[in-house]
């Protein structure tokens, strides 16, 4: 009887992997397709004789096709990556983010202007108006709240423009100290590298080989520099995101798994796109009476956008505003259409090449999913940093549709999960990882070419979540298979 029963799972087993394996294929298959097609629509556009800017960016498309078609034929043709690293190497990630974003703002900071200047330029990173430019826009908001002024309107007598950002974020005027201040920006936004430069080097601890390589190429690319360049707060995030991981993989229980769901809360409540973040916590279905916690966020998500309902359209309308049809430091589904054959701009709303750059990120997330499949993954911990980071990622570049450069750093945090696929014995793992790793790469370092970098953030970002999802729910049914009495 014990015979029989393991060669009908080893034979179910196999018919399994199969189904996957075609499911996979034929995910890769849909994204090179609709990302062919959606590279063919923009270089076409230079056949129509009323788009008068296609010759602008016609060169940096094809440039984009060329990198991308790269990227797939050394995926191809690689049969599995494997780099070694020393035990070190991610202090020296750190290290290199620190020196490389601090010694601009001490050049700028102690009037040597050409240094800072010099070292932005060289490293395609855009200067803002003042230092921790970002920043300080968030601690003015705060200061202005602080003095009773309404922040969410225009010429408030504190403020020129409206603030852009959720309420939850002047509830920063009620720490203790006024340490939340624009006086204090200088002293914050160093404070945000030294702890940003500490999150990249964790990262880099999680990951291997090839993911070491992307962060060190990260540490020094433009994104990332441009957001701490800025000082902007979506590097609070990705603090968020790893103190969330580090506290439940520590303390595996309902309490923790709480305190977790709060901290994601709060982020959400200072930008709304980070309540995609709650993705985090779909591992608490491990645990028994987990659900609580997700009904939990859920409720408390829904209640904060009901009643804030008003500020979130507003947040919305900021964003269509800002979005900017450049190739500097701009991302996202809306300037890419912009370039496409038949796209009519004025017409707005979504069209063909919306929908084609949404089926590419299904595909994609097909692709992850069924690889995710493939490979035994019993603990969540490094997947729950590639769900909420590709999560943020789709929900301001695909969905929202427009996004500077310093978003494509969310999806730094789905390194650690996929840098260990490209080692695979697994063919489809090996050759689909390594093409998602080298995208990550690509996204990392590239600001001046919004056609590349959004599509190869798309195809990355949408693998890493459909990977997420899979391994997550390969743990949690793992858990329940253990809990359950065996016959």
């Amino acid at each position: 009887m014990a015979s029989r029963w393991l060669v009908s799972r080893t034979v179910a087993t196999d018919r399994m992997v199969r189904t996957w394996l075609r499911v996979a294929a034929a995910g890769i298959a849909g994204v090179l397709l609709a990302g062919g097609l959606a590279l063919i629509l923009v270089l076409a556009s230079i056949t129509d004789q009323e788009n008068t800017s296609a010759a602008g960016y016609l060169p940096l498309a094809w440039s984009a096709a060329v990198v991308l078609v790269l990227v797939v034929v050394v995926a191809a043709f690689v049969k599995r990556v494997e780099i070694r690293t020393s035990s070190g190497f991610p202090w020296l990630i750190g290290g290199l983010s620190f020196v490389a974003s601090f010694l601009p703002w001490w050049g700028l900071a102690g009037n040597n202007v050409d240094l800072g200047t010099l070292i932005y330029r060289g490293l395609r990173v855009p200067q803002g108006i003042v230092q921790f430019w970002d920043l300080s826009l968030v601690m003015e908001s705060v200061d202005c709240a602080r003095y009773g002024f309404d922040i969410y309107q225009d010429n408030n007598g504190c403020m020129q423009d409206a603030s852009i950002y959720a309420p939850g974020m002047v509830w920063l005027q009620y720490v203790p100290g006024r340490v939340f201040s624009e006086v204090n920006v200088q002293i914050l936004g160093v404070g945000m590298i030294m702890i940003s430069s500490l999150v990249l080097a964790w990262l880099a601890r999680q990951s291997v080989g090839p993911g070491r390589i992307v962060l060190l190429i990260a540490a020094v690319g433009g994104p990332w520099l441009l957001l701490l360049e800025r000082g902007n707060i979506d590097a609070v995030l990705l603090w968020a995101a790893a103190l969330v991981v580090l506290l439940v993989r520590r303390w595996d229980n309902l309490a923790v798994w709480g305190g977790a769901a709060a901290v994601l809360w709060l982020m959400g409540t200072w930008k709304y796109y980070p309540f995609a973040l709650g993705l985090m916590l779909l591992p608490v279905l491990r645990l028994q009476r987990g659900w609580s916690v997700l009904v939990g966020f859920a409720a408390a998500t829904l209640g904060y956008l009901v009643l804030t309902w008003e500020n979130f359209l507003f947040s919305l309308g900021s964003n269509t505003n800002m979005i900017d049809y450049g190739d500097y430091v701009v991302l996202g589904r809306v300037p890419v259409v912009a370039r496409m054959l038949g796209t009519d701009v004025a017409a707005g709303g979504w069209q063909f090449g919306d929908v084609l750059l949404l089926a590419l990120a299904v595909f994609a997330a097909i692709a992850g999913f069924a690889v995710g499949r493939l490979v035994s993954v019993r603990r969540p911990w490094m997947a729950m940093l590639a769900a909420g980071g590709s999560a943020m990622y789709l929900s301001s570049v695909l969905i929202a549709g427009f996004g500077y450069a310093y978003k494509a750093t969310f999806l730094l945090l789905a390194v650690p999960a996929l840098s260990r696929l490209p080692g695979s014995s697994r063919r489809v793992v090996a050759a689909s990882g390594l093409a998602a790793v080298l995208l990550l790469g690509v996204q990392s370092v590239v600001v001046w070419n919004t056609v590349m970098v959004t599509i190869a953030g798309l195809a990355a970002g949408s693998f890493a979540l459909g990977f997420a999802l899979a391994a997550i729910a390969g743990s949690v049914s793992a858990r329940v298979s253990s809990l359950v009495p065996q016959p």
